[in-house]
Protein backbone atom coordinates (compact mmCIF):
# COMPACT_ATOMS: atom_id res chain seq x y z
CA UNK A 1 0.00 0.00 0.00
CA UNK A 2 1.14 3.53 -1.38
CA UNK A 3 -0.42 6.33 1.49
CA UNK A 4 -1.44 9.11 -0.45
CA UNK A 5 -3.01 12.14 2.05
CA UNK A 6 -5.19 12.00 5.28
CA UNK A 7 -7.55 13.87 6.65
CA UNK A 8 -6.54 15.46 9.64
CA UNK A 9 -5.70 19.01 10.09
CA UNK A 10 -3.12 20.91 11.71
CA UNK A 11 -4.38 22.67 15.23
CA UNK A 12 -1.80 23.75 17.06
CA UNK A 13 0.82 25.17 14.87
CA UNK A 14 0.77 27.25 11.42
CA UNK A 15 2.92 25.46 9.13
CA UNK A 16 4.89 22.28 9.91
CA UNK A 17 8.30 24.25 9.26
CA UNK A 18 9.94 21.22 10.93
CA UNK A 19 8.58 18.32 8.25
CA UNK A 20 9.32 20.44 5.15
CA UNK A 21 12.72 20.87 6.05
CA UNK A 22 13.18 17.42 6.60
CA UNK A 23 11.72 16.52 3.45
CA UNK A 24 13.83 19.30 1.67
CA UNK A 25 16.52 18.06 3.20
CA UNK A 26 16.65 14.70 2.30
CA UNK A 27 16.11 15.64 -1.40
CA UNK A 28 19.36 17.74 -1.19
CA UNK A 29 21.19 15.12 0.22
CA UNK A 30 19.73 12.71 -2.56
CA UNK A 31 20.96 15.33 -5.19
CA UNK A 32 24.10 15.94 -3.73
CA UNK A 33 24.88 12.11 -3.82
CA UNK A 34 27.27 11.86 -0.86
CA UNK A 35 28.61 8.21 -0.25
CA UNK A 36 26.27 6.38 1.74
CA UNK A 37 30.31 4.26 2.83
CA UNK A 38 31.17 8.00 4.18
CA UNK A 39 27.88 8.50 6.01
CA UNK A 40 25.82 5.58 6.44
CA UNK A 41 25.55 3.34 9.71
CA UNK A 42 27.33 0.20 10.34
CA UNK A 43 26.04 -1.57 12.80
CA UNK A 44 29.31 -3.53 13.54
CA UNK A 45 31.11 -0.11 13.69
CA UNK A 46 29.25 -0.52 17.63
CA UNK A 47 29.02 -3.63 18.09
CA UNK A 48 32.32 -5.16 17.10
CA UNK A 49 30.80 -8.56 16.33
CA UNK A 50 31.69 -8.82 12.82
CA UNK A 51 34.78 -7.26 11.04
CA UNK A 52 33.85 -4.67 8.57
CA UNK A 53 36.83 -5.37 5.69
CA UNK A 54 36.33 -1.52 4.06
CA UNK A 55 37.56 1.69 4.72
CA UNK A 56 34.62 3.83 6.57
CA UNK A 57 36.30 6.95 6.33
CA UNK A 58 36.48 9.33 9.51
CA UNK A 59 33.10 9.86 10.42
CA UNK A 60 32.23 8.72 14.00
CA UNK A 61 29.89 6.28 14.59
CA UNK A 62 27.94 8.48 16.65
CA UNK A 63 27.03 11.20 14.12
CA UNK A 64 25.96 8.24 11.82
CA UNK A 65 23.61 8.02 13.77
CA UNK A 66 22.15 10.44 12.48
CA UNK A 67 23.58 11.25 9.14
CA UNK A 68 22.50 7.64 7.65
CA UNK A 69 18.75 9.09 8.35
CA UNK A 70 19.49 11.52 5.18
CA UNK A 71 20.67 9.35 2.80
CA UNK A 72 18.50 7.30 0.04
CA UNK A 73 19.78 4.48 -1.89
CA UNK A 74 17.29 5.10 -5.01
CA UNK A 75 14.63 7.29 -5.71
CA UNK A 76 11.88 4.91 -5.12
CA UNK A 77 13.16 4.55 -1.43
CA UNK A 78 13.61 8.30 -1.49
CA UNK A 79 10.07 9.36 -2.53
CA UNK A 80 8.14 5.88 -0.54
CA UNK A 81 9.73 7.41 2.57
CA UNK A 82 9.18 11.04 2.08
CA UNK A 83 5.69 10.56 0.35
CA UNK A 84 4.80 8.84 4.11
CA UNK A 85 6.40 12.28 6.49
CA UNK A 86 4.17 14.47 4.27
CA UNK A 87 1.41 13.02 4.82
CA UNK A 88 1.79 12.15 8.07
CA UNK A 89 4.91 14.14 9.83
CA UNK A 90 2.62 17.48 9.60
CA UNK A 91 0.01 16.06 12.55
CA UNK A 92 3.29 14.97 14.85
CA UNK A 93 5.05 18.09 14.66
CA UNK A 94 1.18 19.72 15.14
CA UNK A 95 1.00 18.04 18.32
CA UNK A 96 4.37 18.50 20.19
CA UNK A 97 5.78 21.72 18.24
CA UNK A 98 8.51 22.60 16.32
CA UNK A 99 11.34 21.54 18.21
CA UNK A 100 9.90 18.53 20.02
CA UNK A 101 9.45 17.17 16.73
CA UNK A 102 12.79 17.74 15.69
CA UNK A 103 14.51 16.20 18.54
CA UNK A 104 11.29 13.16 18.27
CA UNK A 105 12.82 12.58 14.33
CA UNK A 106 16.12 12.43 14.89
CA UNK A 107 15.69 10.12 18.23
CA UNK A 108 13.54 7.58 16.39
CA UNK A 109 15.95 7.17 13.52
CA UNK A 110 18.90 6.76 16.45
CA UNK A 111 16.71 4.25 17.80
CA UNK A 112 16.29 2.34 14.88
CA UNK A 113 19.67 2.26 14.01
CA UNK A 114 20.62 1.11 17.55
CA UNK A 115 18.01 -1.72 17.07
CA UNK A 116 19.95 -2.74 13.67
CA UNK A 117 22.57 -3.00 15.88
CA UNK A 118 20.94 -4.92 18.42
CA UNK A 119 19.24 -7.70 16.11
CA UNK A 120 20.76 -7.51 11.92
CA UNK A 121 22.35 -10.33 11.01
CA UNK A 122 24.28 -8.62 8.43
CA UNK A 123 26.01 -6.06 10.51
CA UNK A 124 28.78 -5.15 8.03
CA UNK A 125 26.33 -4.23 5.71
CA UNK A 126 25.93 0.18 6.05
CA UNK A 127 21.97 1.33 6.71
CA UNK A 128 20.93 3.95 5.38
CA UNK A 129 17.50 5.90 5.09
CA UNK A 130 14.96 7.26 6.69
CA UNK A 131 12.92 4.50 7.42
CA UNK A 132 13.36 4.09 11.06
CA UNK A 133 12.16 7.90 12.03
CA UNK A 134 9.38 7.31 9.52
CA UNK A 135 8.42 4.47 11.18
CA UNK A 136 8.80 6.04 14.65
CA UNK A 137 6.16 9.00 12.74
CA UNK A 138 3.61 5.92 11.97
CA UNK A 139 3.70 5.03 15.68
CA UNK A 140 3.02 8.33 16.93
CA UNK A 141 0.24 8.79 14.75
CA UNK A 142 -1.30 5.30 15.64
CA UNK A 143 -1.02 6.71 19.27
CA UNK A 144 -2.79 10.15 18.52
CA UNK A 145 -5.26 9.42 15.08
CA UNK A 146 -6.26 5.70 14.95
CA UNK A 147 -9.19 6.92 13.30
CA UNK A 148 -8.25 9.55 11.12
CA UNK A 149 -9.07 8.30 7.41
CA UNK A 150 -6.15 8.06 4.52
CA UNK A 151 -6.49 7.75 0.96
CA UNK A 152 -3.93 4.87 -0.26
CA UNK A 153 -3.29 2.87 -3.59
CA UNK A 154 -3.90 -0.75 -2.89
CA UNK A 155 -1.03 -2.50 -4.97
CA UNK A 156 0.32 0.95 -6.60
CA UNK A 157 -3.63 0.86 -8.37
CA UNK A 158 -6.67 1.19 -6.75
CA UNK A 159 -7.34 4.30 -4.56
CA UNK A 160 -9.09 3.34 -1.37
CA UNK A 161 -10.12 5.46 2.22
CA UNK A 162 -9.00 3.68 5.04
CA UNK A 163 -8.38 4.23 8.81
CA UNK A 164 -4.90 5.21 9.77
CA UNK A 165 -4.63 2.24 12.40
CA UNK A 166 -5.01 -0.67 9.37
CA UNK A 167 -2.69 1.23 7.14
CA UNK A 168 0.14 1.43 10.27
CA UNK A 169 -0.33 -1.19 11.40
CA UNK A 170 -0.27 -3.94 8.01
CA UNK A 171 3.01 -2.01 8.05
CA UNK A 172 5.01 -2.75 10.95
CA UNK A 173 3.53 -6.15 11.09
CA UNK A 174 4.79 -6.76 7.71
CA UNK A 175 8.35 -5.56 8.87
CA UNK A 176 8.06 -7.77 12.16
CA UNK A 177 7.56 -10.69 9.64
CA UNK A 178 10.33 -10.16 6.82
CA UNK A 179 12.96 -8.78 9.82
CA UNK A 180 11.50 -12.67 11.95
CA UNK A 181 11.82 -14.87 8.24
CA UNK A 182 13.55 -12.87 5.32
CA UNK A 183 13.95 -14.26 2.31
CA UNK A 184 17.19 -14.09 0.22
CA UNK A 185 15.96 -10.13 -1.37
CA UNK A 186 14.62 -9.15 1.98
CA UNK A 187 18.01 -9.75 4.29
CA UNK A 188 19.58 -6.73 3.37
CA UNK A 189 17.03 -4.47 4.36
CA UNK A 190 17.31 -2.87 7.43
CA UNK A 191 13.69 -4.75 9.13
CA UNK A 192 14.92 -3.82 12.69
CA UNK A 193 15.41 -0.36 12.35
CA UNK A 194 11.68 0.11 11.30
CA UNK A 195 11.03 -2.02 14.40
CA UNK A 196 13.12 -0.20 16.68
CA UNK A 197 11.75 3.81 14.86
CA UNK A 198 8.61 2.40 15.44
CA UNK A 199 8.99 1.31 19.44
CA UNK A 200 10.14 4.86 19.85
CA UNK A 201 8.02 6.93 18.29
CA UNK A 202 5.44 4.99 20.47
CA UNK A 203 7.07 5.95 23.64
CA UNK A 204 8.58 9.31 22.68
CA UNK A 205 4.93 10.93 21.22
CA UNK A 206 3.58 10.19 25.10
CA UNK A 207 6.07 11.93 26.27
CA UNK A 208 6.81 15.07 23.99
CA UNK A 209 3.14 15.79 23.13
CA UNK A 210 1.24 18.53 24.31
CA UNK A 211 -0.76 18.13 27.17
CA UNK A 212 -4.11 18.99 25.52
CA UNK A 213 -3.34 16.34 22.95
CA UNK A 214 -5.50 13.05 23.73
CA UNK A 215 -4.20 10.05 22.38
CA UNK A 216 -6.62 7.68 20.26
CA UNK A 217 -8.50 10.60 19.15
CA UNK A 218 -11.90 9.64 17.99
CA UNK A 219 -13.30 9.45 14.74
CA UNK A 220 -15.70 12.82 14.75
CA UNK A 221 -11.94 14.86 14.98
CA UNK A 222 -11.77 14.69 11.46
CA UNK A 223 -13.79 16.35 8.96
CA UNK A 224 -16.02 13.59 7.13
CA UNK A 225 -16.22 16.10 3.63
CA UNK A 226 -12.39 15.75 3.00
CA UNK A 227 -12.60 12.88 0.84
CA UNK A 228 -15.88 13.15 -0.65
CA UNK A 229 -15.24 12.25 -4.11
CA UNK A 230 -13.83 8.67 -2.49
CA UNK A 231 -16.70 8.24 -0.10
CA UNK A 232 -18.49 5.48 -1.88
CA UNK A 233 -14.88 3.19 -1.80
CA UNK A 234 -14.43 4.21 2.13
CA UNK A 235 -13.75 0.89 4.43
CA UNK A 236 -13.58 1.81 7.56
CA UNK A 237 -13.31 -0.06 10.77
CA UNK A 238 -12.85 2.49 13.77
CA UNK A 239 -15.41 2.51 16.62
CA UNK A 240 -19.01 4.35 15.21
CA UNK A 241 -20.55 5.54 17.87
CA UNK A 242 -24.61 4.83 18.47
CA UNK A 243 -27.30 6.66 18.95
CA UNK A 244 -26.90 7.14 22.67
CA UNK A 245 -23.10 7.47 22.13
CA UNK A 246 -21.58 4.30 23.02
CA UNK A 247 -18.80 2.63 21.01
CA UNK A 248 -19.58 0.07 18.47
CA UNK A 249 -19.17 -3.43 20.60
CA UNK A 250 -15.72 -5.54 19.78
CA UNK A 251 -17.19 -8.38 18.12
CA UNK A 252 -18.81 -5.87 15.73
CA UNK A 253 -15.29 -4.00 15.31
CA UNK A 254 -13.63 -7.49 14.85
CA UNK A 255 -15.56 -8.91 11.99
CA UNK A 256 -15.36 -5.21 10.30
CA UNK A 257 -11.71 -5.76 10.65
CA UNK A 258 -11.52 -8.79 9.25
CA UNK A 259 -14.40 -8.41 6.36
CA UNK A 260 -11.23 -5.67 5.68
CA UNK A 261 -8.82 -7.42 5.27
CA UNK A 262 -10.12 -9.89 3.28
CA UNK A 263 -11.09 -7.74 0.97
CA UNK A 264 -7.40 -5.93 0.38
CA UNK A 265 -5.78 -9.92 0.12
CA UNK A 266 -8.40 -10.43 -2.85
CA UNK A 267 -7.64 -6.97 -4.41
CA UNK A 268 -4.06 -7.75 -4.24
CA UNK A 269 -4.57 -11.40 -6.14
CA UNK A 270 -6.85 -9.80 -8.53
CA UNK A 271 -4.96 -7.43 -9.22
CA UNK A 272 -1.32 -9.74 -9.38
CA UNK A 273 -3.25 -12.53 -11.18
CA UNK A 274 -4.00 -9.94 -14.06
CA UNK A 275 -0.84 -8.24 -14.47
CA UNK A 276 1.32 -11.47 -14.28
Amino acid sequence: MLVLADSNPIRHIGRAWVNYTIIATCFLVFLIDPDYIDFGFVPAQLSGFEPIGYDLGDVPPQARLVTYIFLHGDLFHLLGNMLVLWVFGDNIEDSMGHWRYALFFVLCGVSGALAETLFSANQAVPVIGASGAVAGIMGAYLLLHPRARVLVLIAFRFPILVPASLFVGLNIATDIVMALFPGEEEVLVAWWAHIGGFAAGLVLVTLLRYRDVDLFQPAHAYPEKAFAPFNRLLIDVSPKPTVDGAAARWPIRLVAAMKTIAFFVTIVVIVEALVG
